[in-house]
């Protein structure tokens, strides 16, 4: 591969920025004004530390605040960066917003539901009528890139990825049931606790069967362009299902199975220029496989990543049948 390690972390989790506002010196200065202002909501309200940055929000940690109806609880507080949406044109600002109270509805509806390993939602608003915010139970662990940077160093570290990759679809295969596709599965949106899997982000969600939950959603095209897939990248609106997340899933194993991402070729194309569906041009590459029966599961990696959603794995439950199936011939 010819990126360094720095340009490789970027482009999986693209989107996610270095400081907020894309400022180092600017971090202070914001916390400080965000804990002033949110003492409004809880007198104690006390910003510990910055947890990082999304596409479209800064994400701090907070500690013992008095959530309404939740008692006192540590909290993400995700915050929509003022920039995209403070601007002067209206339907960016308008676009910005609904997306980012779509996402609110989604995780509304899967913590009603209490579903398990997905972080829930406590509070939501827009604070002050100056702060777009949502606080999200805090869940203590590194998300799972800081795992998978480097390819498996024998064959008990490779089975141990894939009882976890396996425990991550069986999450999402959840959501399916509940009629949830994610659209935005990669590495960076799975905090890990133990041994369990907790997914967050739901900016990109979507029910399977409606054709548009935001308006003209049709014209953009959400997700992080290294795990989407070629419905996705394509603008293929109405083909997109939960069979791309069965893609995304199967773009996540690949690069934890082999340290190598199968669409890292995509890194190479300039698609703000040629646009987003130029990277559909790129095949997956995954690398052998140097351990027992690795050809066969380098098989069933490929045709998760098929081009076609029809040859993909049909359900989530099948994409665990055959994984499990290789673990347990390993």
């Amino acid at each position: 591969m010819d990126f360094s390690l720095n340009s490789l972390t970027n482009w999986l989790s693209f989107g996610k920025s270095t400081y907020p506002e894309r400022g180092s010196d600017y971090l202070s200065v914001y916390m400080k004004q965000l804990e002033t202002d949110f003492k409004a909501y809880d007198p104690n309200f006390k910003i510990v530390k910055w947890l990082g940055s999304g596409g479209f929000c800064d994400v701090f940690l907070a500690t013992d605040v008095h959530v309404p109806g939740k008692g006192v609880q540590n909290i993400g507080l995700r915050v929509l960066r003022p920039s995209l949406y403070r601007t002067p044109r209206p339907m960016v600002n308008n676009r910005i917003i609904k997306t980012f109270f779509s996402e609110i509805f989604y995780n509304t509806f899967l913590t009603s539901q209490n579903v398990r390993q997905v972080v829930k939602l406590l509070d939501y608003g827009c604070h002050l009528n100056k702060h777009y915010f949502t606080m999200m139970e805090y869940i203590e662990g590194p998300n799972f890139l800081e795992y998978i940077l480097e390819a498996p160093k024998d064959e008990r570290e490779l089975v141990r990825r894939a009882v976890f990759i396996n425990a991550v679809a069986g999450v999402v295969g959840e959501l399916h049931f509940r009629g949830v596709i994610h659209r935005d599965l990669k590495p960076t949106n799975i905090i890990v606790k133990g041994l369990e899997p907790y997914l967050t982000d739901f900016g990109s969600a979507r029910w399977i069967h409606v054709q548009d939950d935001v308006g003209d959603e049709r014209l953009s095209v959400l997700g992080t362009p290294a795990h989407m897939s070629y419905e996705q990248l394509e603008g293929d609106y109405y083909n997109i299902d939960y069979r791309t997340d069965i893609f995304s899933m199967g773009a996540m194993a690949s690069f934890a199975f082999t340290g190598v991402h199968p669409f890292h070729e995509r890194e190479k194309i300039n698609y703000r220029e040629e646009g987003i569906a130029a990277l559909s041009r790129v095949e997956p590459d995954i690398p052998k496989i140097p351990f027992k029966k690795g050809s066969k599961l380098r098989n069933f990696l490929l045709k998760t990543l098929s081009r076609n959603p029809n040859n993909r794995p049909g359900h989530m439950s099948e994409f665990q049948y055959n994984l499990n199936m290789w673990i347990l011939q390993s």
